[in-house]
């Protein structure tokens, strides 16, 4: 399982969980396609994916993942980012053949499409190291979901596996969702001002005093996700590459401060402040990097105000991060 695709996935929901209300109403629904990819209904073989609102019939073999939001069959996983109140017309105006390509991806196959009823957009494309990858999106304005599968690109078998899974996918809009329910950390609110404030695709958002918003564009903010554990990346080299990938989403980097490896209760950490600015406005990020023999905990703490006060309260929340294991 290669954890660079994961990465870019995060970096494009980072963005879309920060972007304004304003933003996302601008662009309305103007993809028409005619192919069907599913309308399907819920069965007794459909497990519902948790922390998200879908329903799916595993491929063969594949259970919840105990590492991150999806499906996983020994090293193979299927991770599954359900951002609730996005807006999948704005999240995927640059999902395209021609900007994958322009990013250096070999694109197999491209489709614009239905996916139980919404718009979607599908591709298969070329991973690391003999790797096939499956990129599916789909959604309206009033959520985006994004899946991604990653297996060896001369399972014939795997392959037909998961797109005959893929095309049971069900999406069920009124489902109570535990926005905790993913969690595989924890963290002492008491310690600090930022406290949950809910989550979306994969990602636990924390802000001042809990204070739910539609969005954050001004506003300090902590994420946390979780990725599968990737043996050829460092925790150095997944934060640069979070950090790179936001500097293609327009973040300008003045000064690295503070580069530390540490470890705590056995678990390995990386941590690392980048000041500069996004879009135009300064910015201050705290990244802390955990790993375990299973996951990568990212958290991301990112500061547009207040910027001493704020900087301490996010370290003081990010220094009670402990990960949760399985075992």
């Amino acid at each position: 399982m290669k954890i660079r695709l994961l990465l870019i996935a995060l970096i494009i929901l980072v963005n879309a969980c920060t972007e304004t209300v304003e933003t996302k109403n601008k662009q309305k629904e103007t993809t028409t396609t005619t192919e069907e990819f599913t309308a399907n209904q819920k069965t007794s073989k459909h497990i519902n994916i948790p922390g998200t609102r879908l329903f799916i019939v595993p491929p063969k073999g594949f259970k919840v993942s105990t590492a991150t939001t999806g499906l996983e069959k020994d090293d193979m996983v299927i991770q599954i980012f359900d951002l609730i109140g996005g807006n999948f017309y704005t999240n995927t105006n640059t999902f395209s053949k021609e900007a994958l390509e322009k990013g250096g991806v070999k694109v197999y196959q491209y489709r614009e499409l239905k996916v139980n009823g919404f718009s979607a957009k599908y591709a298969m494309i070329e991973g690391e190291g003999n790797l096939k990858g499956i990129n599916l999106v789909f959604g309206d304005t009033t959520f985006s979901t994004m899946v991604m599968a990653m297996f060896p690109a001369s399972n014939n078998e795997i392959e037909a596996e998961l797109k005959k899974s893929l095309e049971t996918i069900y999406y069920d809009k009124s489902h109570e969702v535990n926005s905790l329910a993913t969690a595989r950390f924890t963290l002492d609110e008491n310690v600090s001002k930022f406290k949950f404030a809910k989550s979306g695709a994969n990602i636990m958002m924390y802000t001042i005093d809990g204070i739910d918003k539609p969005s954050y564009e001004n506003e300090s903010i902590v994420m946390v996700s979780t990725l599968p554990i990737d043996g050829n990346m460092t925790l150095r080299s997944t934060a640069e590459s979070l950090i790179n990938g936001l500097k293609e989403k327009g973040l300008v980097v003045s000064e690295i401060k503070n580069k530390a490896a540490k470890t705590v209760d056995g678990v390995s950490m990386y941590q690392i402040d980048v000041h500069g600015s996004l879009k135009g406005e300064k910015i201050i990020m705290h990244m802390l990097v955990a790993v375990d023999y299973e996951k990568v905990v990212i958290l991301q703490g990112l500061i547009k105000s207040d910027f001493k006060e704020h900087l301490k309260e996010v370290k003081k929340l990010a220094s009670t991060l402990k990960l949760i294991t399985n075992n």
